[in-house]
């Protein structure tokens, strides 16, 4: 590893990033709908996803 870069998640960011990785694989390998994803799900996935966007160098907004 080059660079390498780290983020550190509560248990509950975790599972949710675990979550969505699953639903995402199996409705690509087998076309499983993706489940709806609550509001507080979202707001922690959505900061987790700026978080690693400004390690990466970006400015975490992705508009």
């Amino acid at each position: 590893m080059d660079d390498p870069i780290e983020l550190r998640l509560d248990l509950t960011t975790a599972d949710d990033l675990r979550n969505a990785l699953y639903d995402l694989g199996e409705h690509q390998a087998a076309g499983r709908p993706i489940p709806y994803m609550d509001t507080e799900t979202s707001r922690r996935l959505g900061a987790l996803l700026r978080d690693l966007d400004i390690l990466l160098g970006g400015t975490g907004r992705f508009a």
